[in-house]
Order: structure tokens, then C-alpha cells, then sequence
């Protein structure tokens, strides 16, 4: 508030104002508690609630009621709206994993029905099913054949072809298989003459757990079955298809029997679903989407579950599996426990700010007046630039006002006087400086270098005239650093010779930028002639002696332009004048010195005339010596001659000196008699404080008695009204903005509808692309499998068919890379629809959460019209009770708060002007301890 303070006394002050608070709070609670009680009531716990409520202070009891009234409808609001949310929360959540689940299924089903597709191809090839073809291609080929698909497809470790007694004719490059007429898979192929799956089983050659997928092969001509051929699809080809899409889930797939045999979770692998989930027995047997929560019995934390049974799919026999998607309750549920922290920390940042507002208000009250006893304590310690800041226009801004401006004048007032001293001592030296030198040249020489160093420029020179030829040169010069010199240079220019000779006048000329002064706007040369030297501003002035033009005494800035302050000015001026009253007394001194020789080799007369010259001297030096001791009253007499030009020379400057103390005397007396009058008036206010507060307080005392029996009723009227006010707005602004809520959830409603609208038909012409892949896959199956025949029969045609052999290797291996990329492009469009299905999902989700959400909010909105009507009433009733107790007791009670807060101004007032007056002590003591200084100078 201020901009120095003494933090000491600061405090002091501070506690000062706390401690009569606490005695006036104190005093109060006295006449409160001071009734008798005679028993004690069975509800002791509330009386003495009660009774330490009444006794706490009215601000206090502000902030509490404050406070309660933001938190009560925030946590109120606050908790409707969590339970709401909460659920929302929960079924979005559900939904959501329920969809991935689903998602889950459509891709192992997707992946399946491809798998089922390469063996549907692979039994209708001519090499197995054509007998001629069969016999004239070679097991070597056939096994080519095989290996071919192996590697095309990466799904399947082991492809082979067998007999009907199950043993093997041709497989894949691998460890020879032994008969199979006992798979159950060989069995079933062959019973229901139709492609077959198995279930997922352990290898009886590599131990690996696998998918069989078999399919009976017919003669092309009979149509008898001849064989079956299998395909045998380790289990983690179809892991890293699922792995790619469950990301941040547990997974695991269930066959037609309730066992686990794929699963994220290894301790899942074999046991039975509902053994682990016992939730799950029901949906198992219901075949029904849901979710649940259950902790299972091999993993010791909750978790979220959703079951989804696969769907059948067109040209896919029904594999009866279905799909287990988990997540830790702990992580999917987060949202819910974020939004629990959020309006906890909501809460508490509302009751914080209500708390700091209230406590604002309070101490905002006695601030000021703090703020004005710490400035007067800072302008008692000579800290006279100690500043308040004026916001207020009552009494207490006036006072800062007052305060401000008697601070500005002091602090003036000292500036001035340590000015002028500083000048006048900084004159007073270098005045004596020059006046012991005796020879002209080195009254130049140290002329330059006092004023070079008095002003801190970068070069001072004397240029000397010839009154004849009235040209001149640079005799004396001062220069600092690596700047040019200019001693003895010589200056012939026409502005400078108009500038300075043809107007032999006393004024200084002081240019702060050669380049943009307008009188050197016609002075080209000589502006060139100041670049040379590295000039950029000049300070000069003429030296007169005995009115007659000698020479100039030049500032130059070199470094930067520089703005000539008028203290400079004036130094700059008195010094030369001072050096013109020098060069007159060493011109003196040699008419001295040579009318010296003159009597030494002169008659008795002229040994008289220098006697006589001497015995003036000597009087002169008394009357000096008497100025050295402080009388500046002395005078020297003025005769004529040289002695009695030096003696009115000194007489001017001992009268320069006077005129200096004199005002610096008078200066200190008009502090003085200030501060004096100020501090009689100050007590006088004091004092007049002191009686009109304690009128005051007997006046309030009489008050409190009148006001007392009507203050209980009207103060719980006053609450309950404010309460009931306060309630009716929020609900009023609650319902606008549900209202507002309502619109733009409908809005928003129906952009998310056109927008699921389009995706979903994105998603349906994925699934076109997605089966004309598959067709095209097919055909580059035949299409390999009709390169192999082709090259078959070249071979057999032998050297006539080696063009045609070259022919369908090349087509071979376009079926082979046609195979690679469709497989690319399903993996792309695979990865579309589930994107685009995901992005549906949501979407459908998001519309269902924006119905909810509407729904809700209406119910809420019904809620708070409900509350605003009760809320309505209950403020008409209660503004008619604080109504009728209000008008009996506001009277009274705004006189004696006016009362009250005039007899603490007014106490207040006191103890400031009281430290005000000692502070105006303090300065007079300064003020004397000057006059004391000055004092020792004799003037009168």
C-alpha cells in the first residue's frame, strides 16, 4: 500500500489494532455470558452450542453463514448429480465392453470363415480330385503344393491329404503322420460328408493345442468320397489375430463344452468358465449378451465381465463358441472415481473462497488506517518518500491525501536544501581551486579538467580569441578515454564566428543533438567540423574579463546526445564567471608583479606606493581570514587601484556566500514554523477525538440497551430470509440452465444420429469390399492350384511344353503374390470394419447416453421447479416475519453501528495524530540540527 515501511513497527501497530478489537469483542462477550444460570437443561450439548455461537463476532458468524449457504446447495446438487452420472458412467462402461466383445466374436468368426474357405478350395483340387491328374503329378509336386498354401496363409503348421483307412499320402514339408482313422475329426468328415471343425485339442505328433479343419475329397468323376484332407491351425495364429484387437482387456474364448481354450490369461487355460465365474452358469445356458462383476477364483481382484455367444455366419457351420472379455474393476471404473474427486476438490475450492471473501471483507475495514500509522511511523524515520495510496474519497482518503502531500513537501523541501548545499560546496571548491593559481594558462588547464570532472562529460577545452584577427585556438583541454583531441586546433567558421563573436553576450548555448538542434540547421561546416571530433553535444559559454571577451569554455558529450539539466547549466555558468574573476585577478597579479619591479628600480616614492600596496594587502588577507572563520559579515575596503578591484571582487563573493546561507537558514526556519503549526493542530484534533469518543460510547451504551431485546428476533429473521432468497435464485438460474442443457443435448442428439447414419453405411460397403476380397482370394487359390496342373502337364509333354511350363510358373507366382496382396487387403479392410464398427458402436452408445442424459436432465429440471415453488413460498412467509421484525429494529440498529464505527474512527484518529505529532517532533529536531549547522555562519 505504501512504498517503504518498518516492518517492526508495522507489526506493532497491527497488534495495537488486534489487541482493541480483542478488547472490545472480549468486553462483549462479557455482557453476554454475564447472565445467571441456575440449572442445567437436558440438552446441554446444543445450549452450549448455542450459547458459543452467540458469543462469537459478527463477522465471524458472517463467514460461517456464508460459507454454509455455497456449500449446502453445491454439495446438494452435487450429489444428484454424481448418482446420476454414476449410473450413466456404468451403463456407457458396460456397453462399451459388451460392444468390443461382440466385435471380438465377428473377427474370429470372420477369421474362421476364411480358414474354412482355403480347405473348401484346397478339396476340390484337380490334383487330388481328378485321377488322371493325380497320377501323372508327383508326390514332390503335391507336397509343393501343400508347402505353397503353408506359406501363403501363415495360419496352418501341417497340411495333408489321406486315404479312407486314414493313412497319409501327401503332407506338408514336416514329421511324417502316422495313420488318423481314429481322429475324431477324420471320423466326422467322413460320416457327414461335409467340411468340419474340430475343437481346439493337444497334437498326438508336436503336443501343440490346434484346430483341425477337415473336408472329405470326391473323385471328379465318381463323386465317391476318395480321401480326406485336413489343415491343422495352431491356436496362437488365432491368438494374434485376437490380440491385435483386445488391447487393454483380459480375453478368453469357451467351446460348445464351458472350457476355456484360448486365453490372455494362462491360468484360464482348461477350466471351466463357471467354475471360475459362477455368474456365468445362467448366461451359458441362456446363450444371453450381459456383463457382471464377480472376483475369480484364480485372480484375486474384481473385475468387469461381458459374455457374448458367437453368431452364425452364412457358409460357416456354427463353431457354439463364445467370448469372455474382463477388465479390472480398479481401471474401469476410474471415470467414477474421478468425478467423486472432482466434487469433493470443487467443494472445498467453494468454501475456500467463500471463507477468504468474507475474511477479506472484514479486514478490509481496518486496513487503512494500519496502512496510514505504518507511513507516518516511515516519514518519522526521514523516509520522505514514503507514499499511501488514495482509493477512498471518505475521511480516511483525506487523511492519506494530507498525509501524502505533507511528505511531498518535505521531501521537496530537503532535496532542495541538499541541492543547494551540495552546489554551493561543490562551487565554493572549485572556486578556491582556481583562484590559487596565479598563471593564466593553468587557470585554464584546471578550469577544464574541475568542470570535465564536475559534469562527467567526455571533453572540456578552453578556445582562446585574438581581439584583432578574431580568430582563436584551443588553448586548455580535458579528455577522457580514446576521443580525439582538439588542443590547439584552430575553428574558422562563419556560424561560429556570427554565434559567438559577432553577439558578445553572456548566454549559454546548450545543444543536446548537433544533428537536431534547429539553429544548426544552416551549419553544414560547422556540424562537420564537431563530427570529426566525435561531438554529439555541446555545453558553452563566453568568458568576460573585465567585460571584455577572452575566450569560451566548451562541454562536449562524445558518446551519446545528451539533455543538459538546468543545475548543470548554472554550475556550468558560475563556474565560468568564476574563471573570468581568476583570469582578472592573475591578469592583476602580474600588473602587481610588474608595478613591483617597477618600485624596486623606482625612487623612495614608489618604495612608499609599495608599502602603501602591501599594507593593503595585508588588510585584505585580515578581512579573508575573517571569511575563512565563518563571519561572512566582513567586508574588505574598496580603493582605488588593483587591490581595491581585488577587494570588491572578494566583497561579491563573500555577499554570493550570505545570500547562500541566508536562504538556507530560512529554509530551516519555515520547516520549523511549519511543522510546529501542524502539530499544534494535530494535538489539538487529538484531543477533540478523545472527548467526542467517549461521548460516543455513552451514547452507544444507551443504544445497546434500547436494541438488545429486538436484536435475537430480528437476526434469525434476517437469516432465515437471506437463506430462503438465496435458494429461491439458485434454483431459478438451476432451471435456465437445464433448460439451455436440454437444447443443446437435442442438438447434439441429432448430429450424433446422421452422423452413426453415414458410418454405419461405410461399414456396410467395408463388408461388400470384404467379400469380393474373399472371392478374389478364392480365385488365386484356383488360380495357383491351376499354375500347378499347367506345369503338370508341360512336364509331361515334355520339350514341346517347356514355353507353356515357363508360362504357368509366371502365372504361379502372379497367383502367389495376387494370394499375398489380398490377404494385405483384407487385413486393411478388416481393420476398417472393426474401426467402423467400434466408431458405430460409440456412436449408438453416445445416442443412447444423450437420450438418457435428456431424460435426466428433465427429471431434474421437474425436481428443481418443484424446489423453486417451495423455496417460493417459503420466502414469501419468511419476508413477512424479517418484514415486521426488521422495521422495529433497523432504526435502532443503523444508529448504533453509526455510532459505534464513529467512536472507533475516532479512536482511531487519536492514535494517529498522536504519532503524527511525534513524527513532526522528530523532523523539527532535524530541522534545528541543520539550523545549528548553518548557524555557525555569521550573516548579521
Amino acid at each position: 500500500m505504501f512504498n517503504k515501511t518498518d516492518t517492526a513497527k508495522s507489526g506493532d501497530a497491527k497488534n495495537r489494532a488486534s489487541m482493541i478489537s480483542s478488547q472490545k469483542i472480549t468486553n462483549g462477550r462479557v455482557q453476554l455470558t454475564n447472565k445467571p444460570t441456575t440449572e442445567i437443561s437436558d440438552n446441554y450439548p446444543q445450549n452450549q452450542a448455542d450459547a458459543y455461537f452467540k458469543r462469537l463476532s459478527l463477522d465471524t458468524k458472517a463467514t460461517i453463514l456464508a460459507i454454509a449457504i455455497g456449500i449446502l446447495p453445491v454439495l446438494g446438487i452435487g450429489a444428484i448429480a454424481y448418482s446420476f452420472v454414476n449410473k450413466s458412467i456404468t451403463k456407457q462402461i458396460t456397453q462399451s465392453q459388451e460392444a468390443e466383445a461382440a466385435g471380438l466374436s465377428d473377427k474370429v468368426n470372420r477369421f474362421m470363415l476364411e480358414r474354412y474357405g482355403d480347405i473348401q478350395v484346397l478339396s476340390n483340387s484337380p490334383f487330388l480330385t481328378n485321377p488322371q491328374a493325380s497320377v501323372s503329378t508327383t508326390t514332390q509336386e503335391k507336397q509343393a503344393v501343400l508347402d505353397g498354401i503353408v506359406e501363403a496363409y501363415k495360419a496352418y503348421d501341417s497340411v495333408a491329404f489321406f486315404d479312407l483307412q486314414g493313412n497319409s499320402i501327401v503332407q506338408s514339408t514336416g514329421e511324417p503322420l502316422d495313420n488318423h482313422k481314429d481322429r475324431d475329426y477324420f471320423q466326422d468328415a467322413l460320416q457327414k460328408d461335409a467340411l468340419v471343425i474340430s475343437k481346439a485339442e493337444a497334437s498326438k505328433s508336436t503336443g501343440v493345442i490346434s484346430i483341425y479343419i477337415a473336408a472329405p475329397v470326391k473323385d471328379k468323376v465318381t463323386s465317391q468320397s476318395i480321401g480326406v484332407v485336413r489343415a491343422r491351425m495352431p491356436l496362437k495364429s488365432l491368438n494374434e489375430v485376437i490380440e491385435n484387437y483386445a488391447t487393454g482387456h483380459q480375453y478368453s474364448l469357451v467351446d460348445a463344452s464351458g472350457k476355456v481354450f484360448l486365453s490372455s490369461q494362462k491360468q484360464f487355460l482348461g477350466k471351466e468358465a463357471k467354475a471360475e465365474y459362477p455368474s456365468l452358469a445362467r448366461l451359458l445356458a441362456d446363450k444371453k449378451v450381459d456383463s457382471f462383476t464377480a472376483v475369480p477364483k484364480t485372480y484375486n481382484k474384481q473385475e468387469l465381465v461381458s459374455y457374448v455367444p458367437f453368431r452364425k455366419l452364412d457358409g460357416l457351420p456354427d463353431l457354439n463358441w463364445q467370448v469372455l472379455l474382463s477388465t479390472d474393476t480398479a481401471i474401469a471404473f476410474e471415470p467414477q472415481r474421478q468425478l467423486l474427486w472432482i466434487i469433493a476438490i470443487g467443494t472445498a475450492l467453494t468454501a475456500l473462497i467463500v471463507g477468504a471473501i468474507a475474511s477479506w471483507l472484514a479486514k478490509r475495514t481496518t486496513q487503512p488506517i494500519l496502512n496510514a500509522t505504518a507511513a507516518l511511523t516511515e516519514l518519522g524515520k526521514g523516509k520522505f518518500n514514503t507514499r499511501l495510496v488514495i482509493d477512498r474519497e471518505d475521511e480516511l482518503g483525506v487523511l492519506n491525501a494530507k498525509i501524502n502531500q505533507m511528505a511531498e513537501q518535505l521531501q521537496v523541501l530537503v532535496k532542495e536544501q541538499e541541492l543547494d548545499i551540495e552546489g554551493a560546496k561543490l562551487l565554493a571548491d572549485i572556486t578556491l581551486r582556481i583562484r590559487r593559481i596565479l598563471k593564466t594558462e593553468d587557470i585554464y588547464q584546471a578550469a577544464v579538467k574541475e568542470v570535465q570532472q564536475a559534469l562527467n562529460t567526455d571533453r572540456v577545452i578552453i578556445y582562446n580569441l585574438n581581439p584583432d584577427t578574431w580568430d582563436g585556438i584551443v588553448v586548455a583541454e580535458s579528455v577522457t578515454g580514446n576521443w580525439p583531441k582538439m588542443l590547439g586546433v584552430q575553428i574558422d567558421d562563419p556560424y561560429f564566428q556570427e554565434r559567438y563573436l559577432e553577439h558578445q553576450d553572456s548566454r549559454v548555448q546548450a545543444i543536446a543533438n548537433i544533428h537536431q538542434d534547429q539553429n544548426l540547421k544552416n551549419a553544414d561546416s560547422y556540424i562537420q567540423l564537431l563530427d570529426k571530433f566525435a561531438v554529439k553535444g555541446i555545453l558553452s559559454i563566453p568568458i568576460f574579463a573585465q567585460e571584455q571577451l577572452l575566450s569560451l569554455l566548451i562541454a562536449h558529450h562524445c558518446e551519446t546526445p545528451r539533455v543538459w539539466q538546468q543545475p548543470e547549466i548554472d554550475l556550468f555558468q558560475q563556474i565560468a564567471t568564476q574563471v573570468g574573476y581568476a583570469l582578472e585577478q592573475a591578469k592583476l597579479l602580474e600588473k602587481i608583479e610588474k608595478a613591483k619591479t617597477t618600485a624596486e628600480q623606482g625612487s623612495d616614492q614608489e618604495r612608499q606606493q609599495k608599502e602603501a600596496l602591501q599594507q593593503q594587502l595585508l588588510e585584505l588577507l585580515n578581512d579573508v581570514e575573517g571569511a575563512a572563520r565563518g563571519d561572512l559579515t566582513v567586508r574588505a575596503d574598496v580603493t582605488a587601484g588593483e587591490i581595491g578591484t581585488v577587494a570588491d571582487f572578494f566583497n561579491s563573493i563573500v555577499e554570493s556566500l550570505r545570500d547562500i546561507v541566508t536562504q538556507v537558514k530560512q529554509a530551516a526556519t519555515q520547516v520549523n514554523g511549519a511543522v510546529g503549526s501542524n502539530e499544534v493542530a494535530i494535538r489539538q484534533l487529538a484531543e477533540e477525538a478523545l472527548t467526542q469518543a467517549a461521548e460516543i460510547n455513552h451514547t452507544l451504551d444507551a443504544v445497546d440497551q434500547m436494541t438488545q431485546s429486538m436484536q435475537v428476533v430480528a437476526e434469525n429473521a434476517q437469516q432465515a430470509a437471506t437463506i430462503a432468497n438465496h435458494a429461491t435464485q439458485t434454483a431459478t438460474k438451476s432451471g435456465q440452465a437445464m433448460d439451455l442443457t436440454v437444447q443443446n443435448i437435442l442438438s447434439l442428439r441429432e448430429t450424433v444420429g446422421e452422423t452413426a447414419k453415414k458410418v454405419k453405411r461405410l461399414g456396410e460397403s467395408s463388408q461388400q469390399i470384404s467379400r469380393v476380397v474373399s472371392l478374389i482370394n478364392q480365385i488365386a487359390i484356383q488360380t495357383n492350384l491351376l499354375a500347378i496342373n499347367a506345369g503338370i502337364e508341360a512336364a509331361r509333354a515334355g520339350e514341346e511344353g517347356q514355353g507353356f511350363a515357363v508360362v504357368a510358373e509366371e502365372v504361379g507366382e502372379l497367383a502367389v503374390r495376387s494370394a499375398a496382396a489380398t490377404q494385405e487387403i483384407e487385413q486393411i479392410v478388416g481393420n476398417i470394419q472393426r474401426e467402423t464398427s467400434e466408431v458405430v458402436q460409440a456412436m449408438e452408445l453416445g445416442t443412447t447416453q444423450v437420450v438418457e442424459g435428456t431424460r435426466i436432465v428433465e427429471e431434474a429440471k421437474q425436481s428443481l421447479g418443484q424446489i423453486l415453488d417451495v423455496s417460493r413460498q417459503i420466502d414469501s412467509l419468511v419476508q413477512s416475519i424479517s418484514t415486521a421484525t426488521t422495521s422495529q429494529v433497523q432504526t435502532s440498529q443503523t444508529v448504533r453501528q453509526l455510532m459505534k464505527d464513529l467512536s472507533a474512527v475516532s479512536q482511531r484518529t487519536s492514535d494517529s495524530s498522536r504519532q503524527v505529532s511525534e513524527s513532526l517532533q522528530q523532523t523539527v529536531e532535524i530541522s534545528q540540527e541543520l539550523q545549528e549547522t548553518v548557524g555557525t555562519f555569521k550573516v548579521s
